[in-house]
């Protein structure tokens, strides 16, 4: 099972490139994991932020 802590770990292991995509996807776990969002939002963050780093295929 993938949760927000898998995705801020690969955020911060494997996307190293500063993006606006990249940040919007810390941000978005960091709220997630504060309680104050929900994971769907962090999940769309993430993989926008993985499709354009291309460690994601698109459908």
């Amino acid at each position: 099972m993938f949760d927000v802590n898998d995705a801020a770990t690969i955020l911060l292991r494997d996307l190293t490139r500063e993006t606006k995509k990249r940040k919007a996807a810390m941000d978005a776990c960091l709220r997630v994991l504060r309680g104050e969002s929900h994971p769907p939002a962090a999940r769309r963050a993430f993989v926008a932020a993985a499709l354009e780093a291309k460690i994601l295929r698109g459908d």
